[in-house]
């Protein structure tokens, strides 16, 4: 991920807050190198190696590789997620939701955050349990995060109708999915743009906002 992109600053802002050095630290220098390999990675304990970070150090700060794994997912869920938990008075619904897709589109386009689901499906055969705590702390919150604004939206704006906040949630998270994954696949013989994924999250955004806005929005 390039230092000076937007979701990039943000991480290095959340983990600058506080004394979590030697944690912080591991979590960049492995992040760099998954995002160097994000297409090929496969296997936390060679990311460890190539970024030059003792695997005894990883041990004794997360506990173990698979640790390392689930607290790399949940410093990416924090930085997505924080669109959704601020509550301005006078934000407008979509204007949320299109900054939270656009984090979530520049995610899976330049974070390690590929690499990380690519490197979970080796260790979930390997190791009982890192697949559904690795879900819980990515996808899965992500979906529970956007279930609880959409509930919070709905009770302040009288426009919205949302009968199943988390039905609505699971639905814009695979319409986004599906949209961005389009937009991969139309500019598969040319360079990807900031356009084409914008232009991708702002139709998913529309189509959800047609469904439960009952006026002008």
């Amino acid at each position: 991920m390039n230092a000076d992109h937007p979701l990039s600053k943000g991480l290095r802002m959340r983990t600058n807050v506080g004394t979590n050095g030697p944690r912080d630290f591991i979590i960049q220098k492995v992040a760099e190198v998954l995002c160097e390999e994000r297409a090929t990675a496969t296997n936390i304990e060679t990311a460890v190696a190539k970024a030059g970070v003792d695997r005894d150090e990883v041990k004794a700060t997360f506990g173990s590789m698979q640790g390392l794994i689930l607290e790399m997912v949940s410093d990416l869920s924090d930085a997505l997620i924080e669109p959704l938990e601020d509550h301005v008075a006078d934000r407008a619904v979509r204007d949320v939701l299109i900054e939270f897709g656009n984090r979530l589109a520049n995610s899976y386009s330049f974070s390690h955050l590929i690499a990380l689901y690519r490197i979970v499906l080796t260790e979930a055969t390997r190791h009982s349990g890192v697949g559904r705590e690795f879900f819980e702390r990515g996808p899965g919150k992500l979906e529970v995060c956007l279930a609880q604004y959409l509930e919070y939206a709905a009770g302040r704006f009288n426009e919205l109708r949302i009968n199943n906040p988390k039905c609505v949630a699971d639905n814009f998270l695979s319409l986004l999915g599906d949209n961005l994954e389009l937009s991969d696949a139309m500019t598969a013989t040319r360079s990807s743009s900031a356009k084409d994924r914008g232009d991708a999250v702002i139709e998913a955004v529309e189509l959800l906002c047609r469904g439960i806005v009952t006026k002008g929005y």
